[in-house]
């Protein structure tokens, strides 16, 4: 799924063009990801890209227009992604189990995507302007929309008085747990010592829904 394209971004149509788009934002990712938002400049993506910076620019207006693209197509790659991974859940998958492979899921993607994560925050509410981060916000509420919707799917196993309130709680409980710890706490945090984490914040939250066992 792809976002709109305003007028500051030319959509490539030739495959050429398209893999040649492919390789940008994968370069500009990479590098927002390793070293941030200062580093992700024009010239630095161009060459990890292997293209000349004028071909950036016939794609792209400036840094910010590339930005916002790589921003935008973030949450709906992750939106995408939640989507399937929510049509592949057994029927008959409890929701203890649920919780806890969304906890792990997000702290997984959270530790390997760090620094593109914590670019696309700070960019998303520092530097974007008012239309760009209404369209981020957007985004960002139909992906916690959907993981909400995966919880109530087992609403029958949902012991709290409100099962819809709850569910929101639960996931925002979660991912600012886990976004805090990550982005901005704990950098270096351990692969076991993550799982571990996720584990706890799993059982909290099951305690919190009062969750029933399965029958």
């Amino acid at each position: 799924m792809a976002p709109t394209t305003p007028a500051d971004i030319h959509a490539p149509k030739q495959a050429r063009s398209l893999e040649s788009m492919r390789r940008l934002i994968d370069a500009a990712r990479e590098i927002l990801n390793q070293d941030g938002l200062e580093a992700a400049t024009i010239p630095r993506i161009a060459e990890r890209a292997g293209l000349s910076v004028g071909s950036v620019y016939r794609r792209f207006s400036d840094k910010d227009a590339l930005l916002r693209e790589i921003c935008l197509q973030y949450f709906l790659d992750k939106h995408e992604f939640l989507s399937r991974m929510g049509d592949q859940i057994p029927p008959d998958a409890s929701l203890a189990d649920i919780v806890n492979g969304m906890a792990q899921g997000m702290m997984r993607s959270f530790m390997q995507d760090a620094g593109l994560m914590r670019a696309t925050f700070f960019y998303s509410r520092e530097q974007a302007d008012p239309k760009v981060r209404q369209k981020i916000e957007r985004a960002g509420r139909r992906t916690f929309e959907l993981v909400v919707g995966i919880l109530l799917s087992r609403r029958n196993q949902i012991g709290h008085p409100d099962p819809d309130t709850a569910a929101q709680l639960t996931i925002t409980m979660i991912l600012a747990t886990i976004r805090e710890l990550v982005l901005f706490h704990c950098p270096k945090l351990s692969i076991t010592d993550s799982s571990k984490i996720a584990s706890e914040l799993a059982l909290a939250a099951c305690r919190y829904l009062d969750v029933k066992p399965t029958a």
